[in-house]
């Protein structure tokens, strides 16, 4: 018997199980939003209107995008093709106009039109769902590409089907159907009703050659994205697993912005679930429902948010700050233990340890430094404030620029505006500007300078000096210099 040697059998290396294993299913998304919204009565586009400070369809667009799609398609009307640089989004989605606007099946069928790639997955999400999130989307991806389905359908259970369709199984509990109110038995809609939210996810490649046979319904002259539920269940052959799949999600992810109640609802739900989310990070909220605060807002902990207080738009919160009573904060950035009373500051960046306030007004980008205190009716435009300045009350700087440790006395005017253009103001380190004081940009006030109450200041003051007067005068040189206590 002779011995042999069976020949070595190389292993598999890495890249020889990513060949040999499938490729990763393609997804692309499409967002209906091509709708005028007529009930809501406004000159704004329906999707353009926000739910807790971002436009309703970006909320759509968010959802989808939070899948990693491929592609994703906005199918929008003639009025709305700038859509993604309205929202700050561009290259985030890519823009198909569906004019004149003939159903929601037609839009699938547009959309698909426009995507050339060869994609297994598309998901149908109508543009005013503004509660849908990644997470739901992600799910019913999921129960579709597990199921191998044509269809699957996001619904819903409610304790009145209203006007929704209504979700009809068999005897298997199997979805047979979508059923219209109009066509409904009413003893069907009541306590438990399963509804359709509008939103699916298809076989990218079948849906692409049925929608081209769905004919309009002509009641309304539309093509309806819902027929697809019919014809997969009237094709289905054989015991193979059934076409048709259903995930239920949480009530409001049925939640449409058609008319003005609608609006309020979304609104109301979307700025509960921000209160408890920020709640649970250690943030206090006194008389939470007196507060609004927006979705994309970041507030540090120990933060206390005082009754009647808004905070709108991209707004960043340090830790251990006080905002309000009564206060309202719009893109705005803030550090530690800033508090601002009873007082509005829009588009400004404040460091640490900064008070504002009661009743003062900060806007137009201007920056505060750390330990700055600015009074009651100070009103704070274009500027920029150094480190541990002190702005009295009844002031008015603008287009100001404010070294360390100045003194800003009650009632202190830059009359920054010559009837044609905004003249700049500076001011030094340590100067002193008393009470009543107006300083008719452009000007200079050197560092360690003085002016005298009610001074109206017309030409630079050098460092070190002090005026006074009507116009002002050089009075003696100044002692002062900064970080002296007054």
């Amino acid at each position: 018997m002779t011995n042999s040697t069976a020949e070595p059998v190389d292993p598999l290396t890495p890249s020889d199980l990513r060949e040999a294993s499938p490729p990763e299913p393609t997804v692309a998304a499409i967002v209906l939003a091509a709708g005028h919204g007529t009930r809501l009565n406004s000159e704004t586009p329906k999707h353009l209107h926000k739910v807790a400070g971002v436009p309703i369809v970006e909320r759509v667009i968010r959802a989808g995008l939070a899948v990693k799609p491929a592609r994703t398609i906005c199918l929008v009307s003639p009025f709305m093709s700038d859509l993604d640089e309205r929202l700050g989004m561009p290259g985030a989605f890519d823009i198909v106009i569906q004019h004149p606007a003939r159903g929601t099946g037609d839009a699938v069928r547009i959309g698909l039109e426009a995507i050339e790639e060869d994609i297994d997955w598309v998901i149908c999400l109508l543009g005013d769902s503004c509660l849908l999130t990644g997470d739901t989307v992600n799910d019913l991806l999921a129960l579709a590409m597990s199921t191998s389905s044509k269809v699957a359908v996001l619904t819903a259970k409610l304790p009145d089907a209203k006007a929704y369709g209504r979700i009809e199984r068999d005897g298997e509990n199997r979805v047979i159907r979508i059923v219209e109110k109009k066509s409904d038995d009413p003893a069907k809609r009541g306590i438990g009703s399963e509804i359709n939210s509008g939103i699916m996810v298809l076989d990218a490649r079948w849906a692409r050659n049925v929608l081209p046979t769905i004919a309009e319904n002509p009641d309304s002259g539309e093509i309806e994205l819902t027929q697809l539920v019919r014809i997969a269940v009237e094709s289905h052959q054989g015991d193979g697993a059934w076409p048709v799949q259903t995930h239920v999600g949480h009530e409001n992810v049925i939640i449409g912005v058609n008319d003005r109640h609608q609006l309020v609802e979304a609104d109301e739900i979307v700025r509960k679930s921000v209160r408890n989310r920020l709640l649970g990070q250690g943030v206090t909220i006194i008389g939470p429902e007196t507060v609004f605060i927006d979705e994309d807002v970041e507030i540090g902990r120990d933060t206390v948010i005082l009754p009647h207080t808004t905070i709108f738009g991209k707004v960043k919160l340090g830790q251990g700050c006080v905002i309000g009573p009564a206060a309202h904060l719009q893109d705005v950035t803030a550090g530690n233990r800033v508090k601002i009373v009873s007082s509005t500051v829009t588009s400004s960046m404040l460091g640490d340890d900064v008070d504002v306030g009661p009743y003062a007004h900060l806007r137009g980008q201007t920056v505060v430094r750390d330990h700055v205190h600015i009074g009651n009716f100070a009103e704070l435009n274009r500027s920029d404030i150094g480190a541990h300045t002190k702005i009295g009350h009844v002031s008015y700087l603008g287009n100001a620029t404010l070294g360390e440790a100045v003194n800003i006395g009650a009632g202190t005017i830059t009359a920054n505006y010559d009837g044609k253009h905004k003249n700049p103001t500076k001011i030094g380190d340590g100067a002193f500007v008393g009470s009543d004081t107006v300083l008719v940009a452009p000007v200079e006030i050197g560092e360690g300078a003085r002016t005298g109450a009610g001074a109206v200041v017309t030409h630079d003051v050098l460092p070190g000096t002090t005026v006074k007067g009507v116009p002002a005068r050089l009075h003696e040189k100044s002692t002062r210099t900064p970080g002296d206590e007054e």
